[in-house]
């Protein structure tokens, strides 16, 4: 069940960050990102609040998150949330990043 729920939780902050990445903010003529820093950083922190709940916590998050990614490809009228420009490049492998270092990177020894 726990593993359900964060494949479902995965797919829950993929369809997010899908929506709120291409959000920037316009100051003297630059474009921030901030949508696409506040998701990768998001992304980050529920990956590692997922490895806390059971130890492959944040691979079943990113398994939902890759569906949901897969998906939006993969529709009939193709993905109008990612495009193919530098912030959806961005938030894909930003996020994808997050989610390997995540799990890579937290200790499993002695649990």
């Amino acid at each position: 069940m726990k593993r359900a729920a964060l494949a479902v939780l995965g797919a829950y902050v993929g369809v997010l960050g899908a929506f709120v990445h291409r959000h920037v903010w316009r100051l003297h003529g630059v474009d921030w990102p901030w949508g696409l820093v506040l998701v990768v950083v998001a992304t980050y922190a529920v990956v590692l609040a997922a490895e806390r709940v059971m130890p492959v916590g944040g691979a079943w998050f990113g398994l939902g998150w890759g569906i949901v990614l897969l998906a939006q490809q993969f529709s009939p009228g193709g993905s109008n949330l990612v495009s193919s420009d530098w912030l959806g490049w961005s938030f894909t492998l930003g996020s994808l990043g997050a989610i390997v270092v995540g799990v890579v990177r937290t200790p499993r020894l002695g649990q």
